[in-house]
């Protein structure tokens, strides 16, 4: 019987998983995934699947997976951890303060997006750090450029930015350096008014 020897296959792929053999937990969700799209047994996989990824950090893959389950399956609770998880694979996926920020303001929408649609969640918290520290980021971002500015002579340039932190980011760290560094811009230019 061949859904028999499917669900063998995933009762032992899940040991592994729970052994944190994810590599081989992996390719055992991957094959029963293939070899039997569109059952049950398929749709537990490809959860355990995204799981599987998710713990090996391929983040990407993995949040393409979680959405993928999320289509399929009708487990409410399995269908929020998985959004959960998507926000936080996006959130691992961040560049870094000096790369291009477009992904990042797109992983803030998604995280608020999980929030309003999931406004009793566990992981309010969780996503409330992950947003304040996307925002750091941006509000490093626009600092590092205003500062490249000031280097430069570029006062108004600079000056665009350091307001942008204090207008957008005030919530962040980056604020008051953004008020120290227009004091200091209007002293090179002698403006002691």
């Amino acid at each position: 019987n061949i859904d028999a020897s499917l669900k063998n296959k995933l009762d032992k792929a899940k040991v592994l998983f729970e052994q944190g053999k994810y590599t081989k937990a992996r390719d055992e969700f991957e094959y029963i995934i293939y070899n039997n799209p569109g059952s049950s047994v398929a749709l537990t996989a490809q959860y355990y699947f995204a799981e599987s990824l998710y713990m090996l950090e391929s983040y990407e893959q993995a949040s393409k997976e979680y959405d993928k389950f999320n289509m399929l399956s009708q487990n409410s609770e399995l269908i929020a951890k998985s959004k959960f998880l998507i926000c936080k694979c996006l959130y691992m996926l961040s560049s870094e303060s000096n790369k291009d920020q477009s992904q990042t303001e797109f992983t803030i929408d998604r995280i608020q997006y999980f929030l309003e649609e999931y406004p009793n969640t566990g992981h309010k918290g969780e996503c409330e750090t992950m947003i304040a520290n996307l925002r750091t980021k941006l509000a490093k971002k626009e600092i590092d450029a205003g500062k490249l500015y000031l280097r430069i002579d570029k006062y108004d340039s600079a000056l665009i930015y350091f307001n942008e932190v204090i207008s957008l980011y005030y919530d962040t760290e980056y604020s008051d350096e953004a008020r120290i560094d227009i004091i200091f811009l209007y002293l090179l230019q002698e403006k002691i008014s």
